[in-house]
């Protein structure tokens, strides 16, 4: 199997999972969510059109970072409406798997990347990975969001901090 099929299949495989997390998750997760399947159909829409690109003749499509995660806006709007509700336990828990796949497909990106003899193919693994370890931190700030108004309710740490 070739890497760019493996991500196609990792990404649609993601976004369905995302689709049916929606379906079933607290109303809180519903903007953030919708955020995180808007940037993976964005993904999959990208890899099925790198997929056709013979890197001998042509060149891959522009990874760029406004289109694959939208705008930074929409996050810090995301963020500040957080912050200013009441969040659950279970809005938390539904972020923890999805935190993972992103970090996991960052990863994915990063070795193709480094196991690829074509600079081109390098070039696009590579950023990839850059755009999903941004997404990830942005990702990782909503989930701080969540341990602070826990600790809140609580009192103390409900998890240990910086050890995901």
């Amino acid at each position: 199997m070739l890497p760019i099929q493996f991500a196609l299949e990792l990404e649609t495989i993601i976004a369905g999972q995302l689709a049916k997390l929606i379906e079933t998750t607290p109303a809180e997760t519903a903007p953030v969510l919708t955020l995180l399947h808007q940037s993976q159909t964005e993904f999959t829409k990208l890899l099925t059109r790198a997929q056709t690109v013979d890197v001998d003749s042509a060149v891959y499509p522009p990874v760029t970072e406004a289109q694959l995660l939208g705008l930074d806006t929409s996050w810090q709007q995301i963020n500040q409406k957080l912050k200013a509700g009441d969040l659950s336990l279970d809005g938390l828990t539904a972020y923890w798997s999805l935190y993972t796949a992103v970090d996991k497909t960052a990863q994915f990106y990063q070795q193709a990347a480094a196991n690829s003899a074509h600079p081109q193919t390098q070039l696009f693994f590579s950023s990839l990975s850059h755009v999903k370890k941004i997404l990830r931190r942005r990702f990782d700030g909503i989930i701080h969001i969540y341990y602070n108004h826990l600790w809140g309710e609580l009192g103390f740490a409900p998890f240990i901090l910086g050890k995901d």
